[in-house]
This record gives C-alpha cells, structure tokens and sequence, in this order.
C-alpha cells in the first residue's frame, strides 16, 4: 500500500495493449529495467483446458511455439496468444483471470502471475524486453491434514506448487502413528487410529532438480464428541487485585487456541492452557467472550464475571428490545453502597433525541433501523464507590428480511423470542403471504424463487410447549432488480457490500478513512494483476503494529450471502509484487469473520505454514495457507465470478455451522505480528517492510472491495 509521499505512474506501451504500473510510496520506487531484449524460451506445455502453448482457435499451430514467437504474435495484435501459457510446477489448476501479460493462473487457493515483469521495458520501435515466465518456488500448498476420526479412514494429499515436477514426498512422524503410510510419489497420506492422537508431523518435498520444501504441522485424531467449553461459569470474587481461573474443553480435534474479547481492561487468556487472568481486577460487570478453536472449527461461550465491592447494577443486562421508529424508556436500578446513587453514560454515541439522566432513566425516539446498542453505565454511590455494567439494546422487528437476487434472506433470534414471548418455544412456522415455506427449529431460511419487483409479506409464529402457536412478528421487503455494476440507487441490488457499519482503525485519520464508506463500496478498483488499487478513494487501511491490528465491518443491505455450492464471497486487498517480480508479493493479511446478525461471530479457521528448520517467508502466499485475505492480487475480471476475479475468496461451510445458511456481515481483522494465533496456536507474522507495521497511515490490511459470489 502506497504511502501519501512519492508516487509515480509508469506506463509501459506493449505492443497491442496498456500495462499502468503504479510504483512509489510503499512501492519505493521498485522499478528493475535492462536495456537489451531478453526473451526467454518455452517448451511446449499443456495447460488445463488440454491445449498446447501456441494452440490458437483462430490459427493453426504446431504447438512448438517459443515465448518469444507468442510475445511476438502478441506485440502485432493477436490478443489471445498468451491465453494458454503457463508457469512451470502447477499440478492443479481451478483458475484463470486476466489477459495478456496480466494473467494469473488459480491453484489450491492461491494466484500466481504467469509472467514475471521485473526486468522488463518498453522499447522506443515498440519491442517488447526482458519478459520471462514466472518461475514458481517450491513450497507445500496443502500441508495441514484436515482432523480425522477414530476408527475410520483417514486421507489427505500433500500437494506442492512450483519447482520441476515430478515431487518425491517424506514425511516425519512419531512411532505411535504406526497405522499411518506417506506414499512417496503421490503424497498420499492415508492410514487409521483407534485411539485419539495429537502428533507433529514435519513434510518433506523434493523436486526432479533437488530442491526441497518442508512444513510443520499437527496429525490430529479425534473422537466423534464435538469441541465444547466444558466450563460453564468461572468463580467468582469478592476481592480487588489479582484473579486467575483455567478453562477446560473436550472434543474436537486437538491441539486448542484459546482467544479472549472483551471490553474490560486487564484481562488475558494464555492461547495454550486457557488460563484467564487479570492482575488489576476492577468492580463491574466483567462480559468476557471466550473462543476456542481447534483444527477444523472454533466454537464460544460467554461469560460473567460480577465483582461488586458492595454496589451492584441489579438491572439485566439484556435490555427489553426497542422497536424502530417506537418510543422507548427505561429505568436502572442499583444495589449496595451508600444511597444516594449518580449514574452516568460511558459513552456519546446515543441516537439522536435520547436522553439518559442522573437518575438512571434512559428515554428517545427510537431510529427506524435495526441496531445493536452497547450502553456502558456507571453507578457512584454517596461514598465515591462506584460499579460498572455494559447493556446491550436491540433495536429489531423480530424478523429481518433481505432482499437479494431473486430471492430473500429471513431470520429470527430464538432469544429474543423467549424474552418477549414469555414462553418455552419449541418451534416456528414462517410464511410468505399466507402460505407456509418453513417449519422447524432454525433460526434462518432463504427464500428463493421470488419474482423480480415483487413484495412479499413474511410471518413468523412460534409453537410453545403447551400447544399454542403464538404470532411473533412480521415483515415486507422488495425484490430489486440486480446489476453487476455497482447500483447508485435504492431502485438497484448489486453484489457488493452496501454500508460501513463499523469501522476501528489503530489511528484516525489514516490512509482513505475520509473515503469512507464510497472506497470500500462498489467493485474493485485495482484492474488487473499489475495495477493494484492504490488512491485514498480505492482503499481504507486498518493499520497493524506489533500490539495488534485495526478492523472493518461491512455490511450487506440490499442482498445476501448465501451459503451455496462452492466460494461464496470474495475479499479484495492490493497485494503487488515488489518491482514487478511475482515471487516477491507484499501481503498485508487479514483473519475475517462472518455474522447474520451483528453480536453471533464465526471465525473462518486459518492456518499458517512454517518450515521445518523454523523460517517463514512473508513474501509467499503459501505461508497464509489458509482462511487469510490480503493475499491475493485481482485480476481485474468479473468480481462474482472466484475463478476468474483473484483476491481471497470463502467458503461459508468451512465454518462448519450448517444451520448458517446465510450471512450479512462481514469483520475484517488486520493480523498485527505475532499477535493473533491460528487455529493450531501459532503466532501468526506480518512484513515489517515499508512501514507496514507503524500502526498509523497506510499500514496494515488496505480494503479494497468486497463481492458476493452466492447472492
């Protein structure tokens, strides 16, 4: 990502076509040139799609043309001739976007140019120099098996990218792993357990010209019970000071990553042991949301922690749910201390019009939106004690309907239908104008099927334990006609988000914050491999540090993200390659989250890649193995489309929640280094080159856009 100083734009004329490379800033200028002609050679190659190099439709071939024959036929015109050229050391391709000079070429997950233009100019006679294919490093690209289970089959195939195939495969394991086999040539890791294991596994490859890779990982075999916290409450205390209590888990797929969010201070949580700790424990209400991940999905459990010293908030913390465009009013109440009792609000972000006095009473117009409000209060007693409690208000209907492309995303909170029912609900019946199309224990359901420019009305009623069905709540929405283009008014859907709905960079101010939200909306703005997005009304930067890092909210409002068959949504970052070499990619990466609604966060399990002697490279995709955004480049192709767009596309059944069967928002978390963990309890590093880690300006992950491919 660019800083604001010293950019240029260097246009290179290349024969038929226009290849704009931004350089400068955190570019610094890198820039490699040479002024003789150097073309190398190719061998005939057959790419995926069963066609020689210099195969052509419109012409025939001998299928023996060098790259400089197709560069030459490129330079006159002939736009399609590099469409089938390859980098050496692809087994796998399920992707190919870009044109010309431009393409890059999809493999397990990751994108890699074709072409490396780190030496190249244009000449004054429009000749085309020093264009070579990209040359591919060895590495592992699928070195994490996934948890298997006792008693039944295991397999995982080891796959490499890059080098000179074919591989020769090595693997290093305990003894007690005895019922499992490596087949050398194929990767082929198969075997069984009767007996749950948890064993480091260290993977070699090795090329036909004896280069190696190598990767650490975890063989992981479980029992069939499914990850939970065992813990349900964690003691509690009277005193101020010091405070240490250990989490306990079973099932899964071991080993566990323990993480910690919370808005009190102090608190932390040890990723290995799960031992809570806090060495200044303050009074209040302490709301900690524990997550525990494992290898193949992570699961959370709130809990509380009430330290009163002798005054306590005794109002729920769950407020009563506010309706939009109603009226709401409520009064706090307190416990303990010396009366008389002064409250105060922690916060200025009320709605507009509300009012929340000394007294304890909280009153407004309601905004007629659906929200989450988080309203930390503060008592003080006559004596100067004082206690301190965060509540949550929702401003809901009950049920939320978005509309999408010929079809509505519906879904309801089981909780909430508890609170204001006052009744043990056992099921609901949902119905679309009168006519029922669901009928279960779920909490969402898509709609599909509907006509473009209608208006369907929903009901939701609710069946309780003694027999009665309870009418719940209701909700219309329109069906809007969809463009792929970004639609610049409510009368349009389109894939892309629609709203900054939360927005925490580590510093104000920073690179594209005034952009906010009209860069982050829309398709991308970076156009093809080599010309990333790069102005403050392309991208936003969350910016990292060393502490940590900054993070985004987006959300969907006029269409959904559906949890179909395949990739379901893409992120796009402005990865570059440094000096136009494709194997020196600067990547700023990113974990990310989903949730339907804005308080129920899924993380998507991430792994990262380290080698067997212990090094890292941060210019590799392959160390972000996976569940990371902001390693990809786009492309520059059709955004919905994940085999032909680059950037980083997810798979909603990757979080294994199938009663998700669609989603609204979407968190984006800048990793910082070596701060947050993945899945396995690894630290997980970030370049410290060019800045990126200053915590303030361009660093960190630099948003770029984001597009539903399932909508």
């Amino acid at each position: 990502m660019p800083t604001s100083q010293s950019r240029k734009l260097l246009n290179l004329i290349l024969g038929a076509g226009l290849l704009a490379l931004v350089l400068g800033g955190a570019w610094l200028g890198y820039y490699g040139g040479g002024s003789a002609p150097v073309i190398s050679a190719l061998e005939p190659t057959v790419d995926p799609f069963g066609k020689k190099v210099g195969d052509n439709d419109n012409e025939a071939s001998s299928g023996n043309d060098t790259l400089a024959d197709l560069l030459e036929r490129f330079r006159l015109g002939d736009s399609s001739a590099l469409d089938h050229v390859l980098p050496t050391g692809l087994s796998e391709i399920s992707g190919s976007g870009g044109k010309g000079l431009q393409r890059q070429v999809r493999a397990h997950g990751s994108w890699y140019p074709v072409f490396d233009l780190s030496a190249m100019k244009t000449l004054d006679d429009g000749n085309l120099s020093a264009v070579r294919l990209n040359v591919i490093p060895l590495a592992i690209a699928t070195p994490h098996p996934p948890a298997g289970l006792i008693k039944q089959a295991f397999n995982h195939r080891f796959t490499a990218v890059g080098g000179v195939p074919p591989y020769s495969w090595r693997i290093e394991i305990d003894s007690s792993a005895s019922g499992f086999q490596l087949d050398s040539n194929t990767g082929d890791f198969t075997g069984q357990s009767d007996v749950e294991l948890t064993l480091p596994l260290v993977i070699y490859v090795t090329d036909s010209s004896g280069s190696q890779a190598s990767g650490q990982s975890t063989l992981s075999i479980a029992t069939e019970e499914p990850l939970t916290i065992t813990t349900t409450a964690i003691p509690t205390t009277e005193s101020l000071g010091g405070y240490s209590a250990t989490l306990s888990a079973s099932g899964g797929a071991k080993p566990y990553a323990w993480s910690l969010a919370t808005d009190s201070p102090g608190w932390q949580i040890e990723a290995k042991t799960g031992t809570l700790t806090n060495t200044q424990l303050q009074t209040g209400d302490h709301q900690l949301l524990i997550t525990l991940q494992d290898q193949a999905t992570s699961v959370q459990r709130s809990f509380k922690l009430k330290v009163t010293h002798g005054l306590d908030i005794t109002t729920e913390s769950h407020l009563p749910p506010a309706a939009p465009g109603g009226i709401y009013s409520g009064q706090f109440e307190a416990s303990g201390g010396t009366p008389p009792y002064t409250w105060s609000l922690m916060t200025t972000e009320l709605p507009q019009n509300w009012t929340f006095t000394s007294e304890g009473k909280l009153s407004g117009s309601t905004p007629d939106i659906e929200a989450l409000l988080k309203l930390p209060i503060r008592v003080t007693d006559s004596e100067g004690l004082t206690f301190d409690k965060t509540f949550d208000l929702t401003i809901s209907r009950g049920l939320l309907v978005v509309p999408s492309d010929r079809k509505a995303g519906i879904a309801w909170r089981f909780k909430d239908m508890l609170q204001d029912l006052q009744a043990n609900i056992t099921g609901v019946s949902l119905l679309r104008d009168g006519v029922e199309i669901y009928r279960g224990r779920g909490s969402n359901f898509v709609d599909r099927g509907l006509a473009t420019g209608s208006t369907p009305t929903y009901q939701l009623n609710a069946f309780t334990a003694d027999g009665r069905r309870l009418p719940y709540a209701a909700a219309t929405t329109t069906v809007l006609p969809f463009t792929k283009q970004r639609s610049q008014d409510a009368s349009l859907g389109d894939p892309y988000v629609d709203t900054v709905f939360n927005f925490n960079p580590l510093s104000r101010g920073g690179y594209g914050s005034d952009g906010i939200p009209q860069n982050v909306l829309g398709p991308p703005n970076g156009s093809s491999t080599f010309v990333p997005a790069y102005l403050p009304s392309h991208v936003v930067s969350l910016h990292a540090s060393k502490a940590g890092g900054g993070s985004i909210v987006l959300e969907f409002t006029n269409n959904i993200i559906e949890s179909g068959n395949g990739l379901d949504f893409t992120l796009f970052e402005n990865v570059f390659f440094i000096a136009n070499d494709p194997k020196r990619r600067f990547m700023e990466p990113a974990i990310v989250e989903v949730a339907l609604h804005e308080d129920e966060w899924h993380r998507f399990p991430c792994r990262v890649q380290i080698a067997a002697d212990g090094s890292i490279d941060l210019k590799q995709p392959t160390y972000y193995t996976s569940g990371f955004t902001g390693v990809n480049a786009t492309t520059g192709n059709d955004p919905t489309d994940p085999t032909r767009s680059g950037g980083d596309s997810f798979d909603l059944a990757n979080l294994g929640r199938p009663d998700l069967t669609w989603i609204r928002f979407i968190r984006i978390i800048a990793t910082g280094d070596q701060v947050l963990r993945d899945n396995t309890g690894v630290p997980i590093s970030h370049t410290s080159e060019n800045s990126a880690l200053n915590g303030r300006a361009s660093s960190g992950f630099d948003l770029d856009a984001a597009s539903a491919v399932n909508y």
